[in-house]
C-alpha cells in the first residue's frame, strides 16, 4: 500500500489548518452555558435572542489566529453572525445591550442639554429683540411690531450683539425721535453699515 503524501506547506496554510483541525479542543457544555449566561443569552453582534435564532459560542480571536478557549476569548453569537464573521478577528468585543442603552441614554441627556441651551439662547434673543424694538418704536410692547421688523432685529442681534444693536437704535432714534417706520429703516441702515465694517 502506498504511503500517503502530505502537501508541502504553502505560506503557512497547512500549518494553520492542521492546528485548527487537530489541536482544537471542543468546548464543554458548561463553558458554553457560562458564556451564554454572561452575555444574557443574546448575540453580541446583532442582539438576537432565542427562539428566533440558535446561539453559538464564537472565538473573538479565531483558533487559526492563535486564539484559545478561555472564557475571555469567547462571545455569544447567533448562527448567521458567526458564519458571517468566519475566521475574521475582532479588535474589540461589541458593546452589550446594556452598554448600548447607557450610550443612548448619555446621548439623550446631551441632546436635552443642547436643546435647553438653544431655548435659553432663543429666550435671551427674544427678550433683547423687544428691548431694541421698544427703543425703535416706544409703543412696541403695547402695539407689537410687524414680523419683518422682528426678523430683521433678530438677525442684527445675532450678527452684532445687543450692545451694537442698541447703539444703532439710539442713533436711529436721535435722527427720528418719534419712532416708527423711518426710525426702523434708519436702524437697519446703521446695522448693515456696522456689519460691512463701515
Amino acid at each position: 500500500m502506498p504511503k500517503s503524501v502530505t502537501p508541502p506547506p504553502a505560506d503557512g496554510f497547512y500549518q494553520r489548518w492542521k492546528l485548527e483541525v487537530f489541536m482544537r479542543k471542543p468546548l464543554s457544555k458548561k463553558v458554553r452555558f457560562e458564556v451564554f449566561k454572561r452575555d444574557g443569552f443574546t448575540c453580541a453582534y446583532c442582539g438576537a435572542t432565542p427562539p428566533k435564532v440558535i446561539l453559538q459560542v464564537d472565538h473573538i480571536v479565531p483558533v487559526s489566529g492563535g486564539g484559545n478557549n478561555s472564557i475571555d476569548n469567547l462571545v455569544t453569537s447567533c448562527q448567521p453572525c458567526n458564519i458571517g464573521k468566519g475566521k475574521n478577528s475582532l479588535t474589540s468585543i461589541p458593546e452589550s445591550l446594556q452598554e448600548k442603552a447607557l450610550r443612548i441614554k448619555e446621548q439623550e441627556e446631551q441632546l436635552q442639554g443642547f436643546y435647553k441651551i438653544l431655548k435659553e439662547r432663543d429666550d435671551r434673543i427674544e427678550s433683547e429683540l423687544w428691548e431694541v424694538a421698544q427703543m425703535i418704536e416706544p409703543m412696541a410692547l403695547e402695539k407689537g411690531i410687524p414680523r419683518d421688523w422682528a426678523k430683521s432685529i433678530r438677525y442684527f442681534l445675532e450678527q452684532l450683539g445687543l450692545y451694537d444693536a442698541k447703539y444703532a437704535a439710539e442713533i436711529a432714534r436721535a435722527k427720528f425721535p418719534y419712532g416708527g417706520k423711518k426710525t426702523f429703516l434708519y436702524f437697519c441702515g446703521v446695522c448693515h453699515r456696522k456689519i460691512r465694517g463701515e
